[in-house]
């Protein structure tokens, strides 16, 4: 890096200027980009051990200007990164840096990670926009590009078209209950059985990543048939370009109750929600190679990509000695 930047361990009272430099550098690449709250990353790190998994880098004068953490799945061989850099900053070499230490300190996590299989490596995996500079640097270090996954956004505006509710099929809200989330867990674990690189999550993995601040399960839908749940549609509120949007984060069907037309029941449904909220637009994520072809459903809804994100793996060695 340049002389007067450095790289450490965050304080916790840097926390709000994290945030800041973490939007600012995604909304410099994609302006419909949902802003990070103080409150998902307070959730993240009260997950991570902030000392050995996540570094800030600082500028000239102390400010926060670059941000990384590591996280291992449960399983699957997979340690997840995730990297910025201030606008203002680039340039300054911060970008290789965080990538020289989540690389090395990958490297020390791998030998207690779930592999997949016997014989597959632990890989680090980053997810970037394409064809920018963090693809390039990506690629010249070697990382292979796995998937790509399409960001898509809709602007909200005029009358709703109405959903079709399949012959049975009923729509309410999750009650919030234990009882409940557990049911709508169960259908959202099936629902995504068959995803490519999907790792199961048992109830309380799950509840731990979702049910922290900023939950409302009146923006979970969850749809019925005899009292079963078939398929949800897990919605929340964000802030898009100063404006409230929606986000729908996760929609799934039970393969019981597919290619009934119940996938794209779900989506109006979370787009009239939003509107009745006064959302200006609702965005979501989707597998450009979905086996259901959920991108196709989206466009078919009026739905557009913003933005093509490539996920990008490095097979990792087994460090000797490794630390934690």
């Amino acid at each position: 890096m340049h002389a007067g930047y450095a790289i450490r361990a965050p304080k916790e009272s840097e926390l709000p200027a994290v945030v800041h430099a973490v939007n600012e550098a995604a909304r410099s690449h994609d302006p419909t980009a949902a802003a990070r709250t103080d409150d998902e990353f307070r959730h993240v790190w009260a997950q991570l051990d902030t000392a050995y998994d996540v570094r800030v880098v600082t500028g000239p004068g102390g400010a926060v200007c670059g941000y990384a953490e590591l996280s291992a799945a449960a399983a699957g061989g997979r340690i997840f990164a995730d990297a910025y850099t201030h606008p203002a900053h680039l340039g300054a070499g911060i970008g290789t840096a965080l990538l020289r230490w989540m690389e090395a300190r990958a490297t020390e996590m791998a030998p207690g990670v779930p592999a997949a299989g016997d014989a597959a490596p632990v890989a680090l995996v980053n997810h970037v926009l394409l064809d920018g500079a963090a693809d390039r640097m990506l690629r010249a270090r070697g990382y292979r590009r796995t998937r790509i996954h399409l960001r898509m956004r809709m602007a909200l505006g005029g009358p709703p078209v109405a959903p079709v509710w399949p012959d049975g099929v009923g729509l309410r809200a999750c009650d919030g209950t234990p009882e409940d989330l557990r049911r709508v867990h169960a259908c959202v674990e099936e629902a995504f059985g068959d995803h490519w690189g999907r790792v199961s999550r048992s109830y309380d993995q799950w509840a731990g990543d979702l049910l922290h601040d900023g939950f409302d399960p009146a923006l979970w839908l969850v749809a019925e048939r005899r009292g079963r749940i078939v398929g949800a549609a897990l919605c929340r509120e964000r802030e898009v370009e100063g404006h409230v949007a929606g986000e729908v984060g996760q929609l799934g069907v039970r393969r019981e109750a597919r290619r009934l037309g119940l996938g794209r029941a779900l989506l109006l449904a979370s787009f009239a929600l939003f509107a009745e909220r006064g959302a200006g637009s609702v965005g979501l994520d989707v597998d450009s190679e979905s086996l259901t072809g959920a991108h196709l459903l989206y466009e078919r809804a009026g739905m557009v990509t913003t933005a093509g994100i490539g996920r990008f793996e490095l097979e990792l060695p087994v460090a000797d000695g490794a630390r934690r």
